[in-house]
């Protein structure tokens, strides 16, 4: 399958190491299946790093991969994604995390959802209000490669520079 990853310079060459940690599933190597969505990405570290929005595609074999995917918007990914973002855990027994972004829509929802669960102000009723409201966000993705051998499972294709 073909991903994408967004950044401000071509990346031929990805670096686990380099990834930042508290992110929605960790520290690792995060890619897409959808462009558009890595174009996102792409003119978001640009501005900050004060480079080109650029986009890096691969082929991604992830035939003999250890993944842990998330259907959908569910407790357990909801549950993930607050522990991430929350502390800094240790690395997961996975190749690689598949599931739903917490993007800008999202992370509203879930930032509301980590202050009450801080104060103690959460129920089961109130986890599933929040559960509802991620299902009306635009459709997403995203891989988090968390070893070298999901880095191995990646081959560069190409890259291109956003104009605008």
């Amino acid at each position: 399958m073909l991903v994408y990853h967004g950044s401000s310079v071509e990346v031929k060459t990805p670096d686990i190491s380099y990834g930042r940690v508290k992110l929605d599933f960790g520290k690792g190597f995060y890619v897409t299946t959808l462009q558009k969505q890595a174009e996102k990405w792409s003119w978001r570290k640009a501005k900050l790093e004060k480079g080109k929005p650029t986009v890096s595609v691969y082929k991604f074999n992830v035939d003999s991969l250890s993944i842990l995917a998330f259907d959908g918007y569910s407790e357990e990914w909801l549950d993930f994604v607050v522990r991430n973002r929350a502390e800094v855990l240790p690395p997961v027994p996975y190749d690689a995390i598949y599931g739903n972004i917490a993007n800008d829509d999202v992370a509203t929802v879930v930032n509301d959802y980590i202050r009450l669960l801080r104060r103690g102000r959460l129920s089961d009723t109130g986890k599933r209000f929040y559960l509802e409201q991620l299902q009306y966000s635009e459709p997403n993705n995203q891989y988090c490669i968390t070893s070298q051998k999901g880095i191995d499972a990646l081959q560069f294709s190409r890259s291109f520079v956003l104009g605008g």
